[in-house]
Protein backbone atom coordinates (compact mmCIF):
# COMPACT_ATOMS: atom_id res chain seq x y z
CA UNK A 1 0.00 0.00 0.00
CA UNK A 2 1.19 3.52 -0.83
CA UNK A 3 0.42 5.96 1.97
CA UNK A 4 0.30 9.67 1.18
CA UNK A 5 -0.06 12.65 3.45
CA UNK A 6 -2.20 15.19 1.65
CA UNK A 7 -3.91 18.53 1.89
CA UNK A 8 -7.55 18.26 0.89
CA UNK A 9 -9.58 20.82 -1.05
CA UNK A 10 -10.77 22.20 2.31
CA UNK A 11 -7.11 22.53 3.42
CA UNK A 12 -7.38 19.71 5.97
CA UNK A 13 -4.30 17.52 6.36
CA UNK A 14 -5.22 13.85 6.02
CA UNK A 15 -3.70 10.48 5.27
CA UNK A 16 -4.75 8.73 2.07
CA UNK A 17 -3.70 5.69 0.10
CA UNK A 18 -3.35 5.24 -3.63
CA UNK A 19 -1.92 2.55 -5.83
CA UNK A 20 -1.82 4.58 -9.05
CA UNK A 21 -1.25 8.14 -7.73
CA UNK A 22 -4.59 9.09 -9.29
CA UNK A 23 -7.32 7.54 -7.14
CA UNK A 24 -6.95 8.43 -3.46
CA UNK A 25 -8.90 6.91 -0.57
CA UNK A 26 -8.91 8.45 2.88
CA UNK A 27 -7.32 6.56 5.75
CA UNK A 28 -8.56 6.64 9.32
CA UNK A 29 -6.37 6.12 12.37
CA UNK A 30 -2.73 7.00 12.88
CA UNK A 31 0.64 5.95 11.56
CA UNK A 32 0.54 3.08 14.07
CA UNK A 33 -2.72 1.67 12.73
CA UNK A 34 -4.33 2.82 9.47
CA UNK A 35 -7.74 1.72 8.21
CA UNK A 36 -8.65 2.26 4.57
CA UNK A 37 -12.05 3.83 3.90
CA UNK A 38 -14.14 3.89 0.74
CA UNK A 39 -14.16 7.70 0.74
CA UNK A 40 -12.50 9.10 -2.39
CA UNK A 41 -10.56 12.34 -2.04
CA UNK A 42 -8.81 14.61 -4.51
CA UNK A 43 -5.57 16.02 -3.04
CA UNK A 44 -5.05 19.75 -3.29
CA UNK A 45 -1.39 19.15 -2.51
CA UNK A 46 0.91 16.20 -1.79
CA UNK A 47 2.72 16.87 1.48
CA UNK A 48 5.83 15.22 2.92
CA UNK A 49 4.67 11.67 3.72
CA UNK A 50 5.39 12.06 7.44
CA UNK A 51 6.28 14.69 10.03
CA UNK A 52 9.14 12.88 11.75
CA UNK A 53 9.75 13.15 15.51
CA UNK A 54 13.39 12.41 14.62
CA UNK A 55 15.46 11.96 11.47
CA UNK A 56 18.56 9.77 11.65
CA UNK A 57 21.13 9.73 8.84
CA UNK A 58 23.48 6.86 8.12
CA UNK A 59 26.80 7.66 6.46
CA UNK A 60 29.13 5.46 4.41
CA UNK A 61 26.69 2.59 3.94
CA UNK A 62 27.48 1.69 0.31
CA UNK A 63 30.82 0.06 -0.48
CA UNK A 64 31.47 2.09 -3.67
CA UNK A 65 30.65 5.33 -1.85
CA UNK A 66 33.11 4.43 0.91
CA UNK A 67 35.76 3.74 -1.72
CA UNK A 68 35.13 6.98 -3.64
CA UNK A 69 35.15 8.97 -0.41
CA UNK A 70 38.46 7.33 0.53
CA UNK A 71 36.93 6.42 3.86
CA UNK A 72 36.79 3.20 5.84
CA UNK A 73 33.68 1.29 6.86
CA UNK A 74 33.73 0.76 10.60
CA UNK A 75 32.10 -1.93 12.74
CA UNK A 76 29.17 0.39 13.51
CA UNK A 77 27.12 2.74 11.32
CA UNK A 78 28.01 6.43 11.11
CA UNK A 79 25.00 8.30 12.53
CA UNK A 80 24.01 11.96 12.14
CA UNK A 81 20.64 13.71 12.60
CA UNK A 82 18.52 16.26 10.74
CA UNK A 83 16.02 18.77 12.12
CA UNK A 84 12.32 18.80 11.23
CA UNK A 85 12.82 22.17 9.50
CA UNK A 86 14.78 20.40 6.73
CA UNK A 87 11.77 18.41 5.48
CA UNK A 88 10.02 19.36 2.23
CA UNK A 89 7.75 17.46 -0.18
CA UNK A 90 8.29 16.27 -3.71
CA UNK A 91 7.77 19.15 -6.14
CA UNK A 92 9.00 21.76 -3.67
CA UNK A 93 12.23 23.71 -3.96
CA UNK A 94 15.54 23.18 -2.22
CA UNK A 95 16.78 26.63 -1.24
CA UNK A 96 20.44 27.41 -1.69
CA UNK A 97 22.03 29.43 1.12
CA UNK A 98 23.82 32.67 0.39
CA UNK A 99 27.05 31.91 -1.49
CA UNK A 100 28.98 33.52 1.37
CA UNK A 101 27.58 30.78 3.60
CA UNK A 102 28.14 27.84 1.25
CA UNK A 103 28.84 27.20 -2.42
CA UNK A 104 29.11 23.42 -2.19
CA UNK A 105 25.55 22.11 -1.91
CA UNK A 106 25.31 18.44 -2.91
CA UNK A 107 22.64 15.77 -3.42
CA UNK A 108 22.43 12.29 -1.86
CA UNK A 109 19.66 9.99 -3.07
CA UNK A 110 18.64 7.50 -0.38
CA UNK A 111 16.15 4.87 0.72
CA UNK A 112 14.44 6.00 3.94
CA UNK A 113 12.89 3.80 6.63
CA UNK A 114 9.70 4.96 8.37
CA UNK A 115 9.11 3.47 11.83
CA UNK A 116 5.55 2.30 12.48
CA UNK A 117 5.56 1.54 16.19
CA UNK A 118 7.63 2.35 19.26
CA UNK A 119 10.95 0.52 19.08
CA UNK A 120 13.47 0.16 21.91
CA UNK A 121 16.23 -2.46 22.26
CA UNK A 122 14.94 -4.29 19.21
CA UNK A 123 16.90 -7.36 18.01
CA UNK A 124 17.79 -7.35 14.32
CA UNK A 125 15.85 -10.53 13.62
CA UNK A 126 12.58 -8.86 14.63
CA UNK A 127 13.31 -5.28 13.54
CA UNK A 128 11.12 -5.59 10.45
CA UNK A 129 8.07 -5.76 12.73
CA UNK A 130 8.68 -2.12 13.66
CA UNK A 131 9.05 -0.79 10.12
CA UNK A 132 5.88 0.67 8.63
CA UNK A 133 7.46 1.13 5.23
CA UNK A 134 9.89 3.04 3.08
CA UNK A 135 10.10 6.32 1.21
CA UNK A 136 12.68 8.26 -0.81
CA UNK A 137 14.96 10.93 0.65
CA UNK A 138 17.51 13.42 -0.57
CA UNK A 139 20.11 14.04 2.13
CA UNK A 140 21.17 17.45 0.82
CA UNK A 141 24.55 18.46 2.25
CA UNK A 142 26.77 21.55 2.33
CA UNK A 143 30.14 19.91 1.69
CA UNK A 144 32.25 22.87 2.85
CA UNK A 145 30.45 22.79 6.20
CA UNK A 146 30.77 19.03 6.35
CA UNK A 147 34.54 19.05 5.93
CA UNK A 148 35.82 22.32 7.32
CA UNK A 149 33.10 24.73 8.36
CA UNK A 150 31.85 23.13 11.56
CA UNK A 151 34.81 21.69 13.38
CA UNK A 152 34.63 18.38 11.56
CA UNK A 153 31.01 17.77 12.57
CA UNK A 154 28.38 16.92 9.94
CA UNK A 155 25.22 18.17 11.64
CA UNK A 156 25.34 21.81 10.48
CA UNK A 157 26.13 20.72 6.91
CA UNK A 158 22.96 18.63 6.72
CA UNK A 159 20.57 20.91 8.59
CA UNK A 160 19.94 23.94 6.43
CA UNK A 161 16.22 24.53 5.84
CA UNK A 162 14.79 22.40 2.95
CA UNK A 163 17.76 19.97 3.04
CA UNK A 164 15.59 16.84 3.48
CA UNK A 165 13.12 16.27 0.64
CA UNK A 166 10.95 13.21 1.41
CA UNK A 167 8.35 11.40 -0.66
CA UNK A 168 6.26 10.98 -2.59
CA UNK A 169 4.69 8.26 -0.41
CA UNK A 170 5.38 5.65 2.23
CA UNK A 171 5.22 2.21 0.65
CA UNK A 172 4.39 -0.38 3.28
CA UNK A 173 7.03 -3.01 3.94
CA UNK A 174 4.76 -5.87 2.85
CA UNK A 175 4.58 -4.32 -0.65
CA UNK A 176 8.34 -4.34 -1.25
CA UNK A 177 10.94 -7.07 -1.56
CA UNK A 178 14.21 -5.76 -0.21
CA UNK A 179 15.83 -9.19 -0.25
CA UNK A 180 16.95 -8.82 -3.87
CA UNK A 181 17.60 -5.10 -3.59
CA UNK A 182 15.73 -2.12 -5.02
CA UNK A 183 17.28 -0.02 -7.77
CA UNK A 184 18.07 3.50 -6.61
CA UNK A 185 18.94 6.12 -9.23
CA UNK A 186 19.56 9.86 -9.09
CA UNK A 187 19.46 12.26 -12.03
CA UNK A 188 20.84 15.79 -12.06
CA UNK A 189 19.17 17.68 -14.90
CA UNK A 190 18.33 14.34 -16.60
CA UNK A 191 21.95 13.14 -16.35
CA UNK A 192 22.18 9.86 -14.42
CA UNK A 193 24.56 10.42 -11.51
CA UNK A 194 23.86 7.65 -8.99
CA UNK A 195 22.99 4.05 -9.77
CA UNK A 196 23.05 1.10 -7.37
CA UNK A 197 20.72 -1.25 -5.52
CA UNK A 198 19.86 -1.37 -1.85
CA UNK A 199 21.38 -4.86 -1.79
CA UNK A 200 24.75 -3.05 -1.76
CA UNK A 201 24.14 -1.53 1.68
CA UNK A 202 26.76 -2.52 4.24
CA UNK A 203 24.26 -2.39 7.13
CA UNK A 204 20.77 -3.68 6.31
CA UNK A 205 17.58 -1.86 7.24
CA UNK A 206 16.92 -4.33 10.05
CA UNK A 207 20.45 -3.88 11.41
CA UNK A 208 20.07 -0.10 11.35
CA UNK A 209 16.79 -0.17 13.29
CA UNK A 210 18.28 -2.57 15.84
CA UNK A 211 21.44 -0.46 16.23
CA UNK A 212 19.65 2.86 16.70
CA UNK A 213 17.07 1.39 19.09
CA UNK A 214 19.82 0.35 21.49
CA UNK A 215 20.47 3.96 22.48
CA UNK A 216 17.26 5.76 21.46
CA UNK A 217 13.56 5.03 21.54
CA UNK A 218 12.36 5.18 17.94
CA UNK A 219 8.87 6.63 18.03
CA UNK A 220 6.29 6.09 15.28
CA UNK A 221 7.08 8.31 12.31
CA UNK A 222 10.82 8.33 12.94
CA UNK A 223 12.72 8.42 9.64
CA UNK A 224 16.08 6.73 9.03
CA UNK A 225 18.04 7.68 5.91
CA UNK A 226 20.02 4.56 5.02
CA UNK A 227 23.00 6.04 3.18
CA UNK A 228 23.74 7.10 -0.38
CA UNK A 229 25.38 5.28 -3.30
CA UNK A 230 28.47 6.57 -5.08
CA UNK A 231 28.07 9.36 -7.63
CA UNK A 232 27.41 12.48 -5.57
CA UNK A 233 28.50 15.87 -6.86
CA UNK A 234 31.66 15.97 -4.77
CA UNK A 235 32.74 12.67 -6.36
CA UNK A 236 32.60 14.01 -9.91
CA UNK A 237 35.77 15.03 -11.73
CA UNK A 238 35.79 17.95 -11.26
CA UNK A 239 33.29 18.22 -8.39
CA UNK A 240 29.96 19.75 -9.45
CA UNK A 241 27.59 21.27 -6.93
CA UNK A 242 23.96 22.32 -7.16
CA UNK A 243 23.05 25.66 -8.67
CA UNK A 244 19.83 27.60 -9.07
CA UNK A 245 17.62 26.13 -11.78
CA UNK A 246 18.89 22.57 -11.37
CA UNK A 247 16.50 19.65 -11.01
CA UNK A 248 17.16 16.55 -8.90
CA UNK A 249 15.16 13.37 -9.54
CA UNK A 250 15.51 10.27 -7.39
CA UNK A 251 13.73 7.02 -8.25
CA UNK A 252 13.55 3.82 -6.23
CA UNK A 253 11.84 0.71 -7.57
CA UNK A 254 8.38 0.17 -6.12
CA UNK A 255 8.30 3.51 -4.30
CA UNK A 256 8.19 6.15 -7.00
CA UNK A 257 9.95 9.39 -7.89
CA UNK A 258 11.10 12.27 -5.69
CA UNK A 259 11.67 15.40 -7.73
CA UNK A 260 12.84 18.82 -6.53
CA UNK A 261 14.14 21.97 -8.16
CA UNK A 262 16.93 24.16 -6.83
CA UNK A 263 16.45 27.85 -6.04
Amino acid sequence: MKIHRIQTSSSDVRWACSENSKDFYLLNGSIENFTKTSEVVTPKKILPPVVPPAIYIIGYNYAKDVMQARAEAGPHPVVVMKAASTVIATGESIHLPDPVTSEQIDYEGELAIVIGKRAKDVPADSASEYILGYTIANDVTARDWQHSGAGGQWVRAKNFDTFCPLGPAIVTADSLNLANGLRIRTWLNKELRQKDTTASMIFTTDELVAHLSKSNTLFPGTVILTGTPAGTGKQQDPPTYLKSGDSITIEIDGIGVLNNTIH
